[in-house]
């Protein structure tokens, strides 16, 4: 068929133990606007789209599912006919989302699931015209057990393609941006999830705003060899890493691109700006697959 099955990185369902400490965090630090909210669920936006996160009240603080976005019904059926021949587990022949009209769900080997749709509504909630808000949810990171298993199952079923690789580790496009997944070698975890804001200018504000919350970032800002981009990172109260960021460099020409081979000696793969190496412990940070019955 033409064109790539997955067009775009969609959203991030966390399971949360402390759910209005959640959204106090995401509202109050990321912007995003509360859209729908249940008793024990809660769905944020940064406009547009009726969630881009989600935080379920739970007994453990973990992933639940992340969203990846088919541009259209066509697409959507070829993954779901990719996973199958591929022998996956489908969690959900139904959207796991509310507002999500069609869809399905499914889970890798390590036991991340991941949500494929092609329709979300749109949020009705009034966007502010102030304020520090992100233009889009940009990508996620995991550390998994064997990320070329994770390559190879992103490559065949949604037609991700490589950007950068540093050993194991590998970035992976759907769209013009460098990466909507990296994938490195480590314990089970999704360890960040990163937010697209407008230029270094509000990625500076809202450290600022950490700063005067009386708390402090991980990590930055840095602007990183492989992606470009310019990051800082920060620790939600649910112990997932999430980034803002900007300014991420853009791949129009998949044919003509021949992915980078980073080497992990000197810093120039993770700073431009100088050997800000990753902090003690930041790797180990992230949350596990929720477990599921």
């Amino acid at each position: 068929m033409p064109g790539h099955v997955i067009s775009e990185v969609g959203h991030v369902s966390l399971r949360v133990r402390d759910l209005a400490a959640a959204e106090e965090f995401a509202t109050n630090v990321l912007g995003l606007l509360v859209s729908e909210r249940s008793t024990d669920t809660l769905w944020l936006t940064h406009g547009g789209p009726h969630h881009t996160l989600s935080y379920t009240r739970a007994d453990e603080d973990a992933l639940d599912h992340v969203g990846l976005v088919a541009p259209d019904a066509e697409a959507l059926a070829e993954v779901y006919k990719r996973v199958d021949s591929a022998g996956l587990r489908i969690v959900s022949d139904k959207p796991l989302d509310p507002a999500v009209s069609d869809g399905f769900a499914f889970a890798d080997p390590d036991g991340f699931v991941y949500a494929v749709y092609s329709r979300m509504a749109r949020s009705k909630v009034a966007s502010p015209t102030s304020g520090l808000r992100p233009r889009r949810l940009g990508h996620f990171n995991f550390f998994v057990s064997d990320p070329r298993r994770t390559e190879r199952m992103l490559a065949e079923i949604g037609d991700f393609r490589i950007s950068d690789r540093m050993l194991d580790g590998v970035f992976l496009r759907c769209n013009v941006d460098h990466h909507g997944i990296g994938v490195f070698p480590g314990a089970g975890r999704i360890h960040h999830v990163a937010w697209e804001y407008p230029s270094m200018i509000e990625v500076a504000a809202v450290a600022d705003l950490v700063d005067a919350r009386g708390e402090s970032v991980l990590w930055g800002p840095l602007r990183h060899g492989m992606g470009r981009n310019i990051a800082t990172y920060v620790l939600e109260p649910s112990g997932l890493v999430q980034e803002f960021y900007c300014d991420m460099e853009r791949i129009y020409d998949d044919a003509g691109h021949v992915p980078g081979e980073w080497s992990p000696e000197g810093h120039k793969w993770v700073s431009l700006w100088g050997p800000h190496l990753t902090p003690d412990g930041f790797t180990e940070l992230g949350l596990p697959p929720a477990s599921r019955g």
